[in-house]
């Protein structure tokens, strides 16, 4: 008997239409352009205007995704918001927002956070109950990021994560699909990390209280990212990036039993050294990747965003081997193989 298979019918993006170049971007963050272009990889990148929030974002792009794949929202059968936990509201359930502005009255929808490694695990939790869940037919996967509102520019120690840009995504995959067929998926988390970025103000252990409210300075910054250990986390960083990276991939790959090698890499956007790194790594030319240096760091978009340019410059072609490496602060990556067309 034959595995079922799920595919994807196609994707969306949703960028906001405003952007930041490097010069512009070079005073607010006291580096020069010339640094934020060679060694961090910014160009230019995203910036979002009032109406570029998570759901908001992943509703555009959804409402886009149904239109062009001519799908009824009536049709979806689950909604899966891989997006971030920081969007319009707390304590709120986004992916059920983006059912209701879609009219998709049939579907049940759920919440699922990841960080920028979100979409390569979605398309494997979609996957796996697609194929345990009969009743499962077309799902559809909503993401959006606005973390970019989080970082703090006044402080260096956040420097590696100037590069983030707000962005959305839709994924639309079906049942016995015969193209674009999702392969296995790699997912490694290196726990270590697990306290050096958070939002550590606002929740229950440490409430914004009043002194905090009536003093500017500390308001500004309870507001965004803290890191609670930037120079260990540097460290670290370098000695076990790599290895989580190339070790999400060859484990995909393992899991998929490929017999074959990579075509295509959509790598989340991190400093053009490690990029090559990766590549490298992987024996893969510069050519089998594209590097998102216009757009910035979009989240967990930035895969597709990569397979989307992919597309375009004809990088990517029918029967290609497609790798979406993700990578979120936590830390976690995780990789999942497409082949892609048939």
């Amino acid at each position: 008997m034959n595995q079922t298979q799920i595919g994807i019918v196609d994707f969306e993006v949703y960028l906001p239409e405003e952007k930041i170049t490097a010069e512009a971007l070079s005073p607010l963050v006291n580096i020069p352009a010339e640094i934020l272009r060679t060694k961090m990889g910014i160009n230019a990148k995203h910036v979002g205007g009032p109406e570029d929030h998570a759901a908001m974002m992943a509703t555009k792009a959804s409402q886009k995704l149904l239109e062009k794949t001519n799908t009824n929202a009536k049709d979806l059968d689950m909604i899966l918001f891989a997006g971030e936990t920081y969007c319009e509201y707390v304590c709120w359930t986004a992916a059920i927002k983006i059912q209701n502005v879609l009219g998709a009255d049939n579907a049940y929808a759920w919440d699922m956070g990841f960080r920028c490694a979100a979409t390569p695990l979605a398309l494997k939790v979609v996957k796996d109950m697609m194929i345990a869940d009969e009743s499962l037919k077309t799902v559809l996967i909503a993401g959006g990021n606005t973390n970019a509102y989080l970082i703090d520019y006044k402080d260096r120690n956040q420097s590696f994560m100037f590069d983030m840009s707000p962005a959305g995504i839709a994924v639309l995959l079906k049942r016995d699909h015969d193209e674009n067929i999702i392969l296995e998926t790699g997912v490694i988390t290196d726990s270590v990390f697990c306290d050096d970025v958070i939002g550590k103000w606002g929740g229950s252990l440490h409430p914004i209280d009043e002194e905090i409210a009536a003093d500017p300075e500390k308001l500004r910054k309870a507001k965004l990212i803290h890191m609670s250990d930037p120079e260990g986390m540097k460290k670290r960083l370098g000695e076990r990036s790599m290895p989580g990276f190339l070790g999400a991939v060859n484990l995909a790959k393992s899991k998929s039993k490929l017999d074959r090698p990579i075509d295509f890499i959509g790598i989340t956007h991190i400093n053009p050294k490690a990029h090559d790194a990766i590549l490298e790594g992987l024996s893969l030319e510069k050519s089998q990747s594209v590097y998102l240096s216009d757009d910035g760091h979009c989240g967990h978009v930035d895969q597709f965003l990569a397979l989307k340019y992919g597309l375009e410059q004809n990088k990517v072609k029918d029967g290609s081997i497609v790798a979406m490496l993700g990578a979120g602060t936590g830390y976690a990556f995780a990789c999942s193989l497409i082949k892609w067309g048939k």
